[in-house]
Parts: C-alpha cells; structure tokens; sequence
C-alpha cells in the first residue's frame, strides 16, 4: 500500500479485486464494505500503526562528513570536535574517515567523562559538600569515572559497584551504599539496582506492594538483604498502615502484605531471568550473598541484563529505546525484539564491552542518515534521526571546549584550609564534577559563586543537583531560562570575553583576513563552514578595525609585591567580614578575567560580539 493514496496500493486493489487469484483474503468470507472503507480511511490518513507512529517513510540519505563528525564527537566524549580533528578527518580517504574516527574516539578517554552524567543520575549519586540529607550518597564518581577511562567490561563495574568495597568518602564504590536519613539504606540501593541493570521499577515497593507492577514490597527486602548480607527486618517506617487507609470503609487502592518487623531472607527475587543455582556458580565468593546478586545480575545466563544495557546505550545515542522506557520494561513495548537480542548477544560476546555496543550503532544507517528538521522526536521506525539538544553537561562543556576558555571554578570545598573534616571534591575540569553548593541559610559567606554560575546554566537543562532518586530521563523541555542563561549569564559573560588565556586570541591574531577568522570560528563552534549570507554578516562586523586590531603598546607592569589574596573558609565564615569578603568575591566573579592587552579594545568589542552571536545560534546547542 502508498500510505495517502488509495487507488494506488495493492492491498485495496486484492482485497476489492474478483480474481479469485488475486483476492485477499485468498479463503473464507470476504472483507465487509465496511471493513473496506476503514482500512481505505486509515490509508487516506498515513497508514499508521497505533504503535508505531510515523510522519516520514521515505528513508534521507546519509549525513554529510562534518555533521557527521560532529554528531559522534559529541555522542562519544561530550564536546565539539577541535580544529585538529577536524582537519586530520578530513585530510583522510573519504571511504575511510567515518570508520578511523570511531576508532580514534573509542581511545579517547574523554569519553568517560561523556557517560558520566548519565551513570551518576541512573545510579543516583547524591553526595554533598555540607550537611548530609536525604538519600545523600558518598562521592563513588571517582571510581566510576577511572572504570569508564579504563574501558572495563560492564560485567566488571556492575559486581564492583554491588560489592561497595573501599572508602565511602573519598571516591569509593562503598559510597554507593550509603543512603543518608533512609530507615532503610540498601531497600534504596536495591531498587536502585533493579531499574539500573534489570529494567524493573520498584519504587512503589518501598513501603508496599507495587499497585501497578508485579513487583511487591517483600521482592525489594529479598534484594536489600542480599545487599545487607544477612536477614533484614522491615522497619514499621517503611510501612503503609492499612488501618488508616481503610478507615472510612474505603477499599485500599495497595496492599500490604509485608507486615512491618518482619526478617526477610536473603534471596534472588527475580527467577523469571534466570535462576539461582545457574549463576551462584559464577560468584567469586558464594558466601557473600552480594557477590553471589552480583553473579545473578550479570551471568551470561541473564539475558535481561545485557539488553536491558544495550537498550540503554541505544536510547542514549538514538534518543529512543528499543524498549521506550529503559528503566520500566512491564510498562514498555519492545519495538524490535530481534535487533534488542542480536545486540544483547553481540554485548556478551565482546565481553560485555560498552564501545563494541557504540560501534555496532555508529556503523548502522539509522545512526549516520541526515537527520530530519520536522522531526520533534526520533520515530519508532527510525527513518530519520530528530536534531537533539544537548544534554546540560554537553552545553556547558562544550562552550568552553569549542571557545576556547578554560573551565576554572572554585575547589569543591568549604574547608580549604582542613579544621573541620569538611568533604572536598577536588576541582573541576568538566561538567560532570560539580555538586550541590547547598548550604545552610544562615552561613551566605560559604557561597562558591563560580561554581553556582556553571551550576544556573545546568539546572536550566535539566540538571539536578541533588540526586535522592534515580532518573534515566531528564527534565529537560526547551524553556524560557535556557535563552536566557545563553545570552545574558555570567558564564556565558566568560566564554565571550577574550581574556588573556582564552584561545580566540590568538586565532584572532593569526587570521590573514576577517574572512578566514569567520570560517574558523564557525568550524570551532558550530563544525561547518559558514554560508554566504552568513559569511558577510560575520565579515562585517570583523571588516572595521581588522588591520589595526593588535595592540602594539605593552601591557603596564605590575608594582610592589604580590598580595595574598584573602579567602572564605569554615574556620572564618562567621567572623565579622566574611560575608563582605563572599560578595567581594562573587562580584569578582561576576566581572570575570580581565580582557586581553593584545587586542584594540573595539575590535576586540566586536569579536566579543561575533562570539555572543554564535553561541545564541540555537545550532550550537544541538546535534543534528
């Protein structure tokens, strides 16, 4: 059939046709007039499946070389290609480029920091700079991020992270267990494993049976005395009180059937993907019930978890699952469950290797085609990729990364100088490492304002700096904040200005004519050339001034002796100055560096201009 066009599809043409050869259905009653008319109506209308709605059949043809390059750069380590890149792909046989640039990726290891935003949200790690609250984790980031740097096999970082061995404080997987104000910690972390690794929700288990999943309250205590390594007893706070929810005569919309003070065993609550004595085997330790879940997560035996990965990974590079909800499969349809299982498969059969996964999609034709500027969100079908905002890490990295600007923040810490034990997070280099700068209302002095400036542009993309549940699938609508974080921001007030250090500098200084200096800039920012129109725009503004634009006077040299500069820290915060100090400082950072001596202060207005206007192009902020 031609969706849209009836006289032109077969299927009506059989189905009126009295050729008993030729007539559909080929036995039996034929189809009622009725029937006729209703499937000649759902062809007038697109021939759509309920399921799988589609706007676009015919397939696009593949992206061009530096839409491409620029989709997987920042698919694989979260950032612009540079120029470098750029230029050595394309200096490369074109047969070859897409294939050696996937390979120069894979040994990038930026790209560790790429997935983890996604792994602290699906894991929920939550620690905090202050006081602890609730649900407040220690800082296992340090852990995940040198697993992900190595390339270790999922497998690996899986059984690792459900061992929660070494320090809880300093980076340490045994932070993972820790669930700050929670009556009962490792209930948290099991169902945090559960929607992570198996696809099963069990929130609603909590306190009671799930009202719709199968999943009941005693399954998620199973899961959290395997963690406890011993029985666990259900404390009366993690109960719902049916009496009070009776009360009235009303029928209950959940049940209870865990009563408060039981012992739960330790036991696999999850038989239906594999059973317990096919993986205890492969326990490194079998009397340890946690090394004996985290055999049962991951044996090969497990089917669920390899696609439940592999489904994760797709979701993230295609922006739609093969099961739409990875963290909810009894609540998803499974779109294609053969490609789901060959790709399980082929997961376990590299060792459980994230980059194989990552191959097998950039090789695909669904990941490579041009993608389509109708598309709101990608199709079931996958005939075109929908153009995609960054993630609120990507944003922020990447304007820094592409600008040319140094990431430079404040120590995450607010005991620099070490009286009270206060956590450090060490400093900053990505998006990734900061943390909620909460503090307490009644100390403003402790305030990280550098910090807080990156910290406003994240949030407004979607980025939550407490992380007391997991979420596989961010908040992150276009909204009214996000242009104008871009455009007016004090971050943002950073990458423009052209600072001594800042990169633009000296490309500024090198360019031959305001032409080459807009081609390169457009390169850098957005990885392509610019068009015609746009080309004159950028030229315009740069044409004025160009030739005399360095600034040949020198810099005035500094006189007498460097000052220390004074600081806020827990040992001073409530003396009399701090908070003058604190908006000192804030202020300082709201000013930014100083800008460069080496460029005309209105040439160099101008460029600041050119810069603002590339980084407000909504292109900038998107993979196409």
């Amino acid at each position: 059939m031609v969706p849209g066009d009836v006289k032109g599809s077969s299927l009506i043409a059989r189905i009126r046709s009295t050729d008993p050869d030729a007539v559909m259905p080929p036995h039996g009653s034929p189809l009622s007039e009725q029937e006729i008319t209703l499937l000649e109506e759902w062809i007038k209308q697109g021939a759509n499946w309920p399921e799988m709605q589609v706007t676009q059949l015919e397939l696009p043809p593949l992206a061009d070389d530096l839409t491409f390059l620029r989709r997987i750069t920042l698919d694989t380590v979260g950032v612009p290609p540079s120029e470098a890149e750029i230029h050595t792909y394309l200096a490369e046989a074109p047969e070859q480029r897409r294939r050696r640039a996937m390979q120069r990726l894979f040994a990038d290891p930026r790209r560790a920091d790429h997935w983890m935003g996604y792994w602290q949200d699906v894991l929920a790690e939550n620690p905090n700079l202050l006081s602890g609250s609730l649900n407040n984790t220690g800082p296992f980031r340090f852990w995940l991020h040198e697993a992900l740097v190595d390339d270790k096999p999922m497998d690996a970082i899986v059984t690792e992270l459900i061992r929660m061995e070494g320090d809880a404080n300093n980076g340490g997987p045994a932070g993972f267990g820790t669930a700050g104000q929670n009556d009962s910690p490792f209930a948290e972390k099991g169902l945090i494993l559960a929607g992570a690794f198996l696809g099963v929700e069990m929130k609603c288990a909590r306190c009671h049976d799930s009202p719709s999943h199968e999943s009941k309250q005693e399954d998620l205590f199973k899961l959290a005395a395997m963690l406890n390594r011993e029985p666990l007893v259900v404390p009366a706070t993690s109960s719902v009180p049916m009496d009070k929810l009776s009360a009235g005569g009303r029928k209950p919309l959940i049940k209870v059937t865990l009563a408060p003070g039981t012992k739960v065993q330790p036991v696999w609550p999850f038989p239906q993907f594999v059973e317990a004595k096919a993986a205890e085997p492969l326990a490194e330790n079998p009397q340890s019930s946690r090394d004996r879940l985290a055999a049962m997560i991951t044996a090969p035996q497990n089917e669920r978890f390899a696609q439940v990965i592999v489904n994760r990974i797709w979701h993230r590079l295609m922006n739609r699952g093969l099961v739409t909800q990875p963290n909810d499969w009894e609540k998803s349809e499974i779109t294609h469950p053969q490609l789901l299982q060959w790709l399980a498969r082929e997961f376990v059969r590299s060792g459980y290797s994230v980059n194989a996964v990552c191959q097998l999609i950039f090789e695909s034709h669904a990941y490579q085609r041009q993608s389509s500027p109708l598309l709101k969100e990608p199709e079931a079908l996958y005939v075109a990729p929908a153009p995609r905002t960054m993630s609120a890490e990507q944003v922020v990295d990447s304007l820094f990364s592409a600008a040319g600007k140094p990431f430079r923040v404040e120590e995450l810490c607010f005991d620099l100088d070490g009286v009270s034990n206060q956590r450090t997070m060490g400093q900053a280099t990505r998006a990734w490492m900061l943390t909620s700068t909460s503090n307490e209302r009644d100390r403003p002095s402790l305030t990280l304002p550098r910090v807080q400036a990156v910290l406003t542009v994240l949030e407004s993309f979607g980025w939550r700096g407490a992380r007391q549940s997991p979420v596989t699938v961010r908040e992150s609508a276009p909204n009214v904040l996000q242009p104008a974080v871009l455009a007016n921001g004090t971050m943002s007030a950073w990458v423009t200005r052209l600072s001594e250090e800042h990169e633009m500098v000296p490309l500024a200084l090198q360019a031959q004519a305001p032409e080459e200096l807009v081609k390169r800039v457009y390169l850098r920012l957005l990885t392509r050339e610019p068009d015609a129109k746009e080309l004159e725009e950028g030229v315009a503004l740069l044409r004025p001034g160009f030739e005399e634009r360095a600034q040949t006077t020198p810099p005035v040299a500094s006189t007498g002796k460097r000052k220390r500069p004074l600081y806020v820290t827990w040992s001073n915060h409530l003396d009399g100055p701090a908070n003058a100090l604190a908006s000192d400082i804030e202020s300082a950072a709201r000013r930014g560096d100083p800008a460069t001596t080496r460029l005309q202060p209105v040439w160099r207005e101008a460029m600041e201009d050119f810069l603002w206007m590339m980084i407000n192009k909504p292109e900038a902020i998107h993979i196409r």
